[in-house]
């Protein structure tokens, strides 16, 4: 074979966090890098005033210099270094605010070459492409005038980046290309709109579907893509399907996701952080609900969903409805358990509610009055063990501390049930997750057994409120639920069990199949699999209602072998595993491509 390739991996999450994607790059970066060397480059858009905090900029390699040269006259310009992640992987990324004003022209090549429609289109298409153009611009140039005699794969990720493909298609220049879509544009749009598509997908005309739910371009580009490039991947044999019936082209290759599962703790170390997070959710739930009334935390359960406001897709109304169910079922049989569940749902806000920020004021001084005192307090409980003292409340603890405990302790409790947010919205009234609660009678009163939360924002770790990052918050937290309708492959299922936490997940998202494949422990699985592949939505209920009330039933040994299985299924996807899959598909790229494999 000769020297290795160049390896050019696209995507409009390369340094820029947007969803699911940007984890599947920055988690494996090392292991490519790792086989391709200094031949490795990432590339991305270019954003003025938030780029420059995702990489360090170095100078150019003297092909980008003969690159930067022959481009300087169109307008073409990007910036090389080094992503700021541990592996520090060389990153390209791109300017294209200069295609962006010529959209209309890339758009009517696109047209007039492979018929995508985007005559209706908004920027929201015209950002993308004006992006993958560039790319298309500056990897034609790189093997042009740097790179003439080397052999070049381009491995672009989702329609986002797919125009780059189609550019290199028109030029005389060979290369390898590879094309992953992680979801269908289509199969999103109609799942989320509550549309059973799985069960007759091969009767569906995808081009006449697209077009009547008014996505015609972002479809038509995608399907472009797939039909036009060496090698066509997907995350799982369910995306797979929904390529072959809506492109007619099944994947040359199949890439499920991983983890580097180096970067999660051991074994050893998963009791010992639930412990530690799992105190700090118990402190947030005291200023959050113990204003109102209290309840044992000794015996509360932290369920919690996470990911984007797709109600359908996600599953969040079977969660819902399931989580009502289990209220009426624990308050009939008189549990002793509160049950907190945590809808980490970003969407709009405009800050932290104001009756919370003053709770978590006066709890942090209730918490500070303690430790101020704790000392004397402390002194005085071993004068008393000693025999100086009875046991008196008022001599250990002290009038002064009394009288302050007692004056906040006053301004915290408060009338009224806990809110079902956390945070201001928009319309309260009218939002699709609050109407729910209310409708399954999901209000947060004391009787109630199950309690929701409604956690509107990114987990950033500095949110002004629980301030934890995604993680942590895992970690603190008991199970998981996923219960999609739509998930071509599932991050969060695998990333709980990287983190030692059980979870439920569905066998219409990739990483459910890819858990049947393997088996499950039938009792303790510690990754559920609940079957919702036959669209029947009360015995999916019922389903996932029977392992959440299970859960409630468990003894802390049976939830630590919980913890470990699912820990040991999340290490059948670390990427040492599974990175060869992308080595497969760049060499069969390399082999059907016109390129000169002698």
């Amino acid at each position: 074979m000769g020297s290795k390739p160049y390896l050019f991996e696209v995507s409009w999450e390369v340094a820029n966090k947007v969803g699911g994607i940007y984890t599947v790059i920055e988690s494996k970066s090392a292991l490519v890098k790792e086989e391709y060397g200094d031949h490795y480059f990432l590339v991305g858009p270019y954003f003025a005033g938030k780029s420059d905090s995702q990489f360090v900029e170095k100078p150019l390699p003297s092909f980008l210099v003969k690159a930067q040269k022959d481009l300087a006259p169109e307008g073409v310009k990007f910036h090389y270094g080094a992503w700021l992640l541990d592996s520090e992987p060389q990153v390209l990324l791109v300017e294209f605010d200069n295609e962006l004003a010529s959209i209309a022209k890339f758009k009517t090549e696109l047209w007039e070459r492979y018929g995508v429609d985007s005559l209706f289109s908004g920027h929201d298409f015209d950002e993308p492409v004006a992006f993958s153009w560039a790319v298309g611009k500056l990897l034609e140039s790189i093997k042009r005038f740097g790179l003439k005699k080397e052999n070049v794969i381009v491995h672009v990720h989702e329609w986002l980046a797919g125009g780059t493909i189609l550019y290199l298609n028109s030029t005389d220049l060979e290369f390898s290309t590879v094309f992953t879509t992680h979801a269908t544009f289509l199969g999103r749009c109609l799942a989320s709109s509550g549309i059973n598509f799985y069960a007759d997908i091969e009767s569906i005309n995808a081009d006449e579907k697209a077009r009547e739910i008014g996505i015609i371009a972002k479809h038509s580009l995608e399907k472009a893509t797939a039909l036009n490039v060496d090698v066509l991947t997907t995350v799982s044999g369910i995306t797979g399907k929904e390529a072959e019936a809506f492109y007619g082209r099944k994947p040359d290759v199949l890439l499920p996701n991983g983890l580097n599962m180096a970067a999660f703790p051991d074994v050893q170390d998963i009791t010992v952080l639930h412990r530690q997070y799992r105190k700090l959710l118990r402190e947030f739930v005291q200023y959050y609900f113990f204003p109102h009334y209290s309840f044992n935390l000794e015996k509360t359960i932290f369920y919690f969903i996470l990911g984007r406001y797709e109600v359908r897709c996600k599953g969040i109304d079977l969660f819902i409805d399931a989580l009502a169910e289990l209220n009426e079922k624990l308050k009939a049989k008189d549990s002793d358990k509160t049950i907190i569940a945590f809808f980490f749902i970003p969407t709009w806000t405009s800050g932290v509610k104001n009756q919370l920020i003053e709770s978590k004021s006066v709890y942090q001084h209730l918490r500070q009055n303690i430790n101020h005192n704790m000392d004397a307090i402390y002194d005085r409980i071993v004068r008393a063990y000693a025999g100086e003292h009875e046991f008196d409340i008022e001599w250990i603890l002290g009038k002064d501390f009394l009288d302050k405990a007692f004056a906040l302790q006053r301004r915290f409790k408060k009338p009224g049930n806990p809110p079902l947010v956390t945070h201001d919205l928009a319309d309260e009234r009218s939002d699709e997750i609050l109407s729910m609660f209310r409708q399954k009678g999901l209000l947060n009163v004391k009787d109630d057994k199950v309690k929701v939360i409604f956690y509107p924002t990114y987990l950033s770790g500095g949110d002004g409120l629980l301030n934890m990052q995604f993680y942590n918050v895992m970690a603190g937290s008991h199970l998981g639920v996923f219960p999609s309708f739509y998930e071509p492959w599932g991050y969060t299922p695998l990333e709980a069990g990287a983190l030692g936490v059980a979870s439920i997940t569905t066998d219409l998202s990739g990483y459910g199949l890819a858990l049947k494949e393997i088996g499950l422990k039938k009792k303790l699985p510690g990754t559920y699999v609940i079957d919702r592949s036959t669209f029947d939505y009360e015995r999916e209920k019922q389903d996932l209602l029977a392992i959440l009330y299970e859960y409630t039933t468990l003894e802390s040994d049976e939830r630590m072998e919980l913890r470990l299985n699912a820990n040991m299924l999340a290490k059948n996807f670390d990427w040492k595993l599974l990175v060869k899959n992308y080595f497969e598909a760049y060499e069969v790229a390399r082999l059907k491509s016109k390129v000169n494999v002698a």
